[in-house]
């Protein structure tokens, strides 16, 4: 058990642990949901859609339970408030059945155009085989799995017109959390400071700078989200 407990330096960006996660993750996000639409009915679908939401919420609450025990939890910083923790808490409870198509779009979009970016510079000081290590790609890699298995396999297909109303949800819901962040002192959402393994966000410009001019990018990312999905003409009529 200690192994697993062991401190490690954190990962290296595109060393070997790095690229093989990624490749397992895209491995998989193209076999699984084409696996299951050709070999199972849509029950079986459904309740592999299940397992996939219980395993990305079992890491959160591994993570912090890890945390606790451990006497290392801080809420200024272990709260489930950042985005992909947030989803990955509530995602059972969402996805148990079908959502509404809205909120999937928007599920959607904010965990490829930002989930994806915590695949890509993971802000992880712990490396194999710490149980934080397992804890946070089963949290980002599992997003991005269960999303993409889910409009494959129900066929809701995101629309353009989501991209606006996936940031004007975001833009509110970072407006609470820096109030929060204001009161605090802590740093979700990395709205007071950047993250100090490295982003996109160091390209930017200094606080809070960077805030204003994440917005022209994140809408650049949003859309090239969309874009495997421009050849549909969707209406949601619920």
């Amino acid at each position: 058990m200690t192994l697993f407990l062991s401190e490690a330096s954190g990962i290296r960006f595109f060393g070997f642990q790095h690229l093989l996660i990624i490749l397992l993750m895209v491995g998989l996000c193209v076999w699984l949901p084409l696996f299951a639409r050709r070999s199972f009915g849509a029950q079986t679908q459904q309740w592999i859609l299940r397992g996939l939401s219980v395993i990305v919420c079992a890491g959160i609450l591994s993570s912090v339970f890890f945390r606790v025990t451990a006497g290392s939890f801080d809420w200024r910083e272990d709260l489930p408030l950042n985005i992909c923790n947030l989803f990955a808490l509530v995602l059972p409870v969402l996805f148990w059945r079908q959502p509404p198509k809205r909120m999937l779009e928007v599920f959607y979009y904010l965990i490829i155009g930002g989930t994806l970016q915590g695949v890509l510079t993971p802000d992880l000081p712990e490396a194999f085989p710490h149980l934080l290590f397992f804890s946070y790609w089963v949290v980002h890699c599992g997003l991005i799995l269960h999303i993409i298995y889910a409009v494959v396999i129900w066929r809701i297909y995101p629309r353009r017109i989501g991209v606006f109303y996936t940031l004007l949800w975001l833009n509110a819901y970072a407006l609470v959390i820096m109030m929060f962040n204001h009161l605090t002192g802590s740093n979700y959402l990395y709205l007071m400071q950047k993250p100090p393994m490295g982003s996109l966000l160091d390209f930017l410009g200094p606080w809070p700078w960077y805030i204003l001019t994440a917005q022209p990018l994140a809408f650049v990312i949003l859309w090239l989200a969309w874009l495997p999905f421009a050849r549909y003409r969707v209406k949601y009529v619920e």
